[in-house]
């Protein structure tokens, strides 16, 4: 390792002796930081004996945070970043991610909900409501979790039924006519049978101007739903029913463009107010419309120390996103995306937990039809007035993966594990494409021998096999300080690209990619509770990368999109996270995250306009993988006669990523930035109520959260963030 990662290493052991000579105060009070039972491992633990880096938010956390969707959470983790386009999220964790605009594609960062995996990109946006908690695990999972954990596993779980009756609902209304609505309730329907049913509805007016139309853009309208029928006729036995959905019509996140033909794109458009990112100028429709349906059982029985589970999972998709890539008053580069997506998993889990030894096995099966059709309006305004030459692309993908799995931890000594796992994965891929100009016809029903095939019609179909593992030791350096050690190896399913693509040799088949990661860390709770730090060093050995890139040959100006395994990287950082709570009235939080990502090996396929050879991307780093990430927060508590009031300041920074792997700064976040957010609460404690007001952005902050190499066409689409925005809301407790 180099001399930089040796540092890192010795900065963690230096904080690991520090820990270790602090006050071993870890009994129990009465005030404190309060204790997260987290999953991370497939069972029940306090996140301070889980020798995994995991990040986890209470559901009060969620709640003064703010998360209002799967995607919110992106600022309040180290080393983790989120972004759109087309509605695919594309999740990076510690630089491992996909940066893939397809719906087509598959990241290796998992969403689970509920302990089910939710693998189609248009399941992955949802609405954030009733939760108990959100678990962030970092580095690859290929032993618990088993769809393509190369980077992590992001876990949502929902509050359970109990056996009162209660609920709480919230109310709030704030900047541009925001409205958000959501409630919640238990219901006893007999001995050990219970309901929770919950809700939620947001809306707001748009947040930017589109000077085109002169209305406001960036609608938001979602709504979600979720009921659970929970039955535990014994402490030994728990079914759990689960049937949810949501449905969203907002608008897309339209972009402003940067011309890069002098200072204009390929029709001589150019940004007439390029200072103010709240002066949108798009012609098309702009449309993120998308209905989700899901179905998952949950049923566990305990026998003595064995316990055994069974998670069924069915979730269903659809999505309809346009999207005015070129983001002005011309036709230039306007797509449309359809995905339908049908998935089914099934896990058996045993596991058995008695003395020195904790152990789990299991069986897991998925299956998966995907359809993904776009519709590609390119250069409309050279001809035909309802659209020059649309690209319209129809693939299809059937997924069936396989798996055997168990992990072990022994007890060696009172105070010292070894842990040891294993994953044996079968991946089938099946798919279908072609691609199709359509002249005179787009975002229409297609007459019968209007297409003319560009990209015939294939079928494709693979099979991919491998074996990943986990080694770990943990050591209780004292009853409050944990340190532990790990190597684990992930693997990423191969595939095909059947994205939006203009040629044969585009349409290319990958191999599987791995990951070796090497991690060290320590968890503490020190000085009576009062403090909680966590501190990891990481490095990783990324091989076979699977990598989206736009390349460009000599003498055209036409780009291709390439999906190969380009290249192997070598990613190194630190992690560090800390709560504290100095006095019963002040709550303080830092979380900080420190990468070095970058390509080892990467002769790319676009060629160099000046010396004519292929372009070399090796040394620069990979998207979505700022070297500095940091969120803070400060939160003060003070007794008002019966009521309590709380003052809340969040700041949270990102440094500067770039959205490509050529490292243009065109195409890029520009700089780091930071976002203050305020939050201020009246409460009644012990009649349930609080009001509260917040403010998000709170200095107007314009930054950009996603770029996208399309200059070719003259010019480069950038999307901004949300302004700023405030608000009040009313919450119950019944």
């Amino acid at each position: 390792m180099k001399s930089r990662f040796r540092s890192s290493l010795y900065a963690a052991a230096a904080v690991s002796a520090l820990a270790a000579s602090a006050p071993a105060l870890g009994q129990e009070t009465a005030t404190g930081i309060e204790e997260i039972v987290v999953t991370a491992q497939k069972r029940a633990q306090n996140l301070q004996d889980v020798p995994v880096s995991v990040t986890a938010f209470s559901d009060t956390a969620i709640r003064e945070a703010g998360f209002t969707n799967s995607l919110s959470i992106g600022d309040q983790v180290p080393n983790l970043e989120i972004k759109t386009f087309g509605g695919v999220p594309n999740i990076f964790i510690r630089g491992v991610g996909n940066n893939d605009f397809n719906a087509s594609s598959i990241g290796p960062i998992s969403i689970y909900r509920d302990d089910v995996v939710v693998a189609s990109t248009g399941s992955q946006i949802f609405s954030l409501f009733d939760l108990e908690r959100i678990e962030v695990v970092r580095g690859p999972q290929g032993t618990l979790f088993g769809k393509n954990t190369t980077g992590g596993a992001i876990q949502f779980f929902s509050k359970l039924p109990g056996d009162e009756f209660e609920g709480n609902a919230r109310f709030g209304y704030g900047r541009f006519d925001l409205f958000e609505a959501e409630a919640a309730a238990s219901l006893p329907l007999g001995e050990g049978l219970s309901l929770r049913v919950a809700g939620v509805v947001r809306r707001r007016d748009g947040e930017k101007t589109n000077l085109y139309t002169g209305e406001d853009t960036i609608n938001v309208d979602e709504a979600a739903a979720r009921a659970i029928l929970r039955w535990h006729p014994s402490a030994d036995t728990d079914v759990r029913l689960s049937i949810g959905g949501g449905r969203d019509r907002s608008d897309y996140l339209e972009n402003k463009p940067v011309g890069t033909i002098d200072g204009a794109d390929l029709f001589g458009y150019t940004d007439p107010y390029p200072d103010n990112a709240n002066l949108l100028n798009f012609n098309g429709p702009s449309r993120n419309h998308s209905d989700n349906l899901f179905i998952n059982l949950n049923i566990t029985h305990s026998i003595g120390d064995l316990t055994f589970k069974s998670i069924t999972g069915y979730d269903k998709s659809d999505v309809d996103n346009r999207v005015d890539v070129d983001g002005g008053p011309f036709r230039i580069d306007e797509i449309t995306f359809l995905t339908d997506a049908e998935q089914i998993t099934q896990e058996f889990q045993l596991a058995y937990d008695s003395g020195p030894l904790n152990a789990i096995g299991g069986l897991f099966y998925f299956q998966e039809n995907l359809d993904a059709d776009s519709n590609a309006d390119l250069l409309g305004e050279l001809s035909f007035a309802d659209g020059a030459l649309p690209l319209i692309t129809r693939a299809t993908r059937k997924n069936k993966a396989y798996a055997i799995f168990g992990q072990a931890t022994y007890a060696v000594a009172p105070a010292f594990r070894v842990t040891l796992g294993g994953r044996y994965t079968i991946d089938k891929v099946r798919a279908t494409h072609r691609a199709d100009l359509v002249p005179g016809f787009f975002d229409a029903d297609i007459p019968d021998g209007a297409a003319v095939p560009l990209v015939p019609f294939a079928r494709m179909k693979d099979t991919f096999k491998s074996f990943s593992w986990r080694v770990s030791a943990d050591y209780n350096v004292t009853d409050d300080v944990l340190a532990y050690a790990s190597i684990d190896k992930g693997f990423k399913a191969g595939g095909f690209n059947i994205g939006i693509i203009t040629s044969v040799a585009e349409r290319t088949q990958v191999d599987p990619e791995y990951l070796t990661s090497y991690e060290i860390g320590i968890k503490s709770t020190l000085f009576d509770r009062r403090l909680r730090l966590n501190v990891s060093a990481f490095y990783y050995d990324y091989t076979d990368l699977q990598v989206l890139s736009v390349n460009r040959q000599a003498g055209s100006t036409v780009p291709t999109l390439g999906l190969d395994n380009a290249a192997d990287a070598e990613i190194k950082g630190i992690e560090l996270e800390a709560t504290a709570l100095p006095t019963d009235w002040l709550d303080l939080g830092l979380n900080l995250g420190i990468l070095d990502a970058k390509y080892k090996n990467y002769l790319s396929g676009a060629i160099d306009p000046e010396t004519g050879e292929p372009r070399d991307f090796s040394g620069n780093r990979l998207p979505g993988a700022p070297k500095f990430t940091l969120s803070t927060f400060a939160q003060v508590t003070i007794p008002v006669g019966d009521f309590e009031t709380r003052w809340r300041a969040e700041y949270n920074y990102t440094g500067k990523k770039y959205y490509n792997n050529a490292q243009s700064d065109l195409i890029s976040s520009g700089e780091g930035y930071g976002l203050l957010n305020l939050r201020a609460a009246l409460a009644d404690p012990a009649k349930g109520w609080e009001l509260a007001a917040w403010a998000k952005n709170v200095t107007g902050k314009a930054y950009i959260v996603d770029a996208t190499d399309t200059s070719g066409f003259g010019f480069v689409p950038r999307y901004y963030g949300e302004r700023a925005t405030y608000g009040v809301e009313l919450s119950l407790r019944f």
